[in-house]
């Protein structure tokens, strides 16, 4: 057995009775790659699919695809091919090209982890490829979470110890063939920026410095699996849509690390220290405050907390109340005839006459049960309602008078009296 099939079935063994899909370009990395493990015999070829992304981005595209069949077919190994359009993808989401073929691609391969086809992802990368990573999110102004560089744990990476030089060995001495992709070699995209232009002139400066930048990630990893073992997941809860970080975490030294546990739940990538900071910073920040992360989510100081969330577009719409469900932009809000329970607000249904249901308007007014009118913005203040959950209230109203804020209060005007004869209980079904 070759050399280099050594190092690979030494970190497959562990799984070697896993399902594995291996994302295969057609290139020298990834064609290595597949011959190395079919060689090594550790997973069995029927555990084995190779994943062939077409990005529809280069004239030699189907050529590359056609290769990566034909080298399947050779080895006896399942094939699956796959078209997208990451330029338009990129066009689409405000991207760049190499940011939505990423997301593309890695999408198609978690599909097939949530479809339970496959265990576990396979991938080329190596120790370059780690090197480069690394300073790409040094750049940007990553933590020590983006300076551990690759490090997700669905994905199997067992050339990630393994340089340049080692892969071409492999090859020619194996005989492999593969094809080159031109775009490799144009810097227009970070990574190739950084490949082509910077590391080059840091090695040729300080010999070895590739090797060092990876040692340094491997440290870092280590750190932030320490720092990260600090974060009490009792400080992150979810609340009406939105990932909430107590103000006792943002006070903590470990502060950074319980704003990114709490980004990973929005699958963000390049999250920078900079939208870190200003989301701790809000602890400091009047009430309402709000930052701009990235990917439209935002952060809200809110009452003793941070808000992580995604606002929804305004819905102008109404509906008139009916008995039953009332539909409303993705909510139900039911009526029933009855005396109510816990969950609901009993309401006299002879005043709901002509009502509607919509969400909340510049002029809402509202007289809370046993009070005086007030407006409903002020109401909610008063209730320490935050803004983006007053947003997603429903509404029972007639003109710009609340009647009831479902799920919260209703409004006296409509509650029961002596004269009540038929009494509706209202709330938002789950």
């Amino acid at each position: 057995m070759d050399e280099l099939e050594k190092k690979v079935a030494d970190k497959l063994r562990a799984h070697a009775g896993e399902r594995i899909a291996i994302g295969v370009s057609g290139g020298r990395d990834s064609s290595c790659l597949l011959r190395a493990v079919v060689a090594c015999c550790v997973v069995p070829l029927g555990n084995i699919t190779v994943v062939h992304v077409n990005h529809g981005l280069r004239n030699e595209a189907d050529g590359d695809e056609a290769f990566v069949v034909r080298m399947c077919k050779e080895l006896d190994v399942e094939c699956r091919t796959f078209r997208i359009d990451a330029a338009g993808e990129a066009r689409a989401k405000g991207l760049t090209v190499e940011q939505a073929a990423r997301d593309l691609r890695y999408g198609i391969f978690y599909g097939l982890i949530r479809s339970r086809e496959a265990d576990r992802i396979m991938t080329a990368h190596h120790a370059l490829d780690n090197a480069e990573t690394v300073l790409m999110h040094l750049f940007r102004g990553a933590g020590l979470g983006g300076v551990r560089a690759m490090d997700d744990r669905q994905v199997l990476r067992p050339f990630i110890d393994i340089y340049p030089d080692e892969l071409d060995g492999y090859a020619s001495r194996s005989g492999i063939e593969y094809v080159d992709d031109a775009t490799n070699f144009i810097d227009d995209a970070d990574r190739n920026f950084i490949r082509l232009n910077v590391l080059p002139v840091i090695e040729s400066r300080y010999r070895g410095a590739i090797r060092a930048v990876n040692a340094f990630s491997r440290e870092c990893a280590t750190a932030y699996d320490v720092l990260d073992g600090a974060v009490d997941p009792s400080h992150i809860t979810s609340d009406c849509g939105a990932v909430v970080i107590a103000d006792a975490a943002l006070e903590t030294p470990v502060a950074a690390y319980y704003v990114r546990r709490a980004l990973e739940r929005f699958s963000l990538t390049d999250v920078t220290r900079e939208q870190v900071e200003n989301v701790v910073r809000l602890r400091g920040m009047r009430t309402g405050a709000v930052a701009e992360l990235a990917n439209g989510v935002k952060a809200a100081r809110e009452y003793g907390r941070v808000a992580l969330y995604v606002p929804r577009p305004e819905y102008r719409g109404e509906k008139p109340l009916v008995i039953g469900n009332n539909y409303i932009d993705g909510l139900t809000v039911r009526v029933e005839r009855g005396t109510g329970d816990a969950r609901a607000l009993v309401a006299d249904y002879g005043k709901l006459g002509g009502a509607t249901v919509r969400f909340r308007r510049d002029g809402d007014t509202f007289v809370p049960f046993g009070g005086g009118r007030k407006k409903l913005k002020q109401y909610f203040i008063d209730k320490k309602i935050p803004r983006r959950v007053r947003d997603r209230i429903p509404l029972v109203c007639r003109g710009s008078e609340v009647l009831v804020a479902v799920g919260v209060e209703i409004s006296d005007t409509v509650k029961l009296t002596d004269d009540t004869t038929e009494r509706v209980v209202i709330y938002k079904r789950q």
